[in-house]
């Protein structure tokens, strides 16, 4: 293949994609007990960077709303159990290129915690898929609460990208 001919970058990893934070991340994988595990519909797709698995959504392309649902289950923990941050179920709401990252607060129902807010450019649309790439994430307060405090309100997280089927 000639390389000028090459295809443009690969489409990211269906379904959400994010490091979290990688200073965070870094620091849970460098304790003598850190532990990092991703089940249930979520992988490591490249180490700190995790991906959930599409669970339906209700995007409406035209007006630039609606909910991107996916399933996943990632836990950092380390200092003995006193550390243990859950990320469940992870939901994405938008609204004109505004919206909330929530997870599943893991009772059993339907309960949600927001904790982080979003900020998208219009999603791509290639090959049968919607692609969002670097949706800026800043935690919200009750994500602060969820990393004990470690990130303040309004602080910048990783960016998160998401590809599912259009």
């Amino acid at each position: 293949m000639n390389p000028a001919s090459a295809t443009p970058d690969p489409l990211p990893p269906l379904g959400l994609t994010w490091g979290i934070k990688r200073s965070f991340i870094d620091y849970i994988t460098g304790l003598p007990d850190g532990a990092v595990s991703a089940a249930d519909g979520a992988t490591v797709v490249e180490p700190g960077r995790f991906c959930f698995t599409p669970d339906g959504s209700d995007y409406n392309v035209a007006q630039g709303a609606g909910v991107l649902r996916f399933r996943g289950d990632v836990r950092l923990a380390g200092h003995h159990g006193m550390m243990f941050v859950r990320l469940l179920d992870p939901w994405v709401e938008l609204t004109g290129g505004r919206g909330i990252l929530s997870i599943s607060t893991g009772g059993g129902g339907q309960e949600r915690t927001d904790v982080g807010t979003l900020r998208a450019a219009a999603p791509r649309e290639v090959d049968g898929y919607l692609v969002w790439e670097r949706v800026e994430v800043l935690i919200s307060p009750a994500g602060s609460e969820l990393f004990d405090g470690q990130y303040a309100a309004g602080q910048q997280m990783d960016p998160l990208v998401i590809r599912v089927a259009a």
